[in-house]
């Protein structure tokens, strides 16, 4: 019990101090697929969330696909972070959209600390390809929308709102091989009448799939003033429809995993990871769609 008024109480005091907005829109994973496999991300395709993973992603997609996710970062229950993605084809000369939103609230009791409400806009489409290979490339423009609580004196924060641009590559090499290569905020957004900066982001990895059925994957994350993440991960095809994912990433320290199911297009999936200190551990569940296509 004091453990979670401490987190409440410093989480209340980010937000009704006016501290600088790096302490909003915090880099929480999306797809319960991702995090099971080291959060890794950027050169896996999972087209619903590639709004926010890597929208080059988005130049060639199968076929459609929707998805929602839920966490509780770190297994706080005063917080609650939804995720909604899709994946739109339109053509192959004109590309594909990805839509996107999120959701993170922190609340205690009836009482709102704070609201972070993220909409993504994706586009991708393709630059190169031949017989063995293709290039493709993606953009997303993001609006971020912040809400304050008000504080026990009286004083209301009030609410902002800012715009983020990312950028997105995703290459194939023999078909079995995909690099992945995200920029974060490329603008430079910030939040609050102190202009304060949000999250930026350089992201790039590389999957490969040795056989029909496995995934494996490897991703550096570098955020402008933080350590660089490395990150690992591994998907594996048990019986048709059913995977099992693990991994692993460093900054801090964290083992993962999870599956998924998948049967006639709808899937089910889960995906755990370690608190890498005190905290305590993540769990994340999500449902997906997919029509025209391979389910992921």
């Amino acid at each position: 019990m004091i453990r979670k008024l401490t987190y409440i109480v410093i989480l209340a005091t980010l937000g009704f101090s006016a501290l600088p907005a790096s302490a909003f829109f915090e880099n929480t994973t999306v797809s319960p697929r991702a995090r099971a496999m080291g959060e890794s991300s950027v050169a896996v395709h999972d087209g619903a969330y590639a709004a926010f993973l890597n929208p080059g992603d988005l130049g060639k997609m199968d076929g459609g696909s929707i998805a929602a996710s839920y966490v509780r970062p770190f297994t706080l229950d005063f917080t609650d972070f939804f995720v909604v993605g899709t994946g739109i084809p339109l053509s192959e000369k004109w590309g594909n959209v990805g839509l996107g939103m999120t959701h993170f609230k922190v609340g205690y009791q009836d009482t709102s600390l704070l609201k972070e409400t993220q909409l993504s806009l994706a586009h991708g489409f393709n630059l190169y390809s031949d017989y063995h290979s293709r290039v493709d490339f993606g953009y997303a423009l993001n609006m971020y929308h912040v809400e304050l609580g008000q504080s026990v004196s009286g004083l209301d924060p009030g609410s902002d709102t800012s715009f983020g641009i990312d950028l997105g590559f995703m290459m194939t090499v023999h078909k079995r091989t995909r690099l992945g290569f995200q920029v974060k905020n490329l603008n430079n957004p910030s939040l609050g009448l102190d202009e304060e900066e949000l999250h930026r982001r350089l992201v790039a990895g590389i999957s490969y799939e040795p056989y029909a059925g496995v995934i494996t994957t490897f991703e550096f994350d570098n955020e402008l003033g933080e350590d660089v993440q490395y990150h690992g991960g591994i998907e594996m095809m048990i019986v048709d429809g059913f995977a099992l994912r693990a991994g692993i990433l460093t900054n801090p320290n964290k083992l993962t995993a999870g599956f998924g199911y998948t049967f006639q297009g709808l899937g089910v999936h889960y995906g755990f990871s370690t608190g890498g200190g005190t905290l305590d551990s993540t769990h994340q569940f999500g449902l997906n769609f997919a029509w025209g296509g391979e389910a992921q």
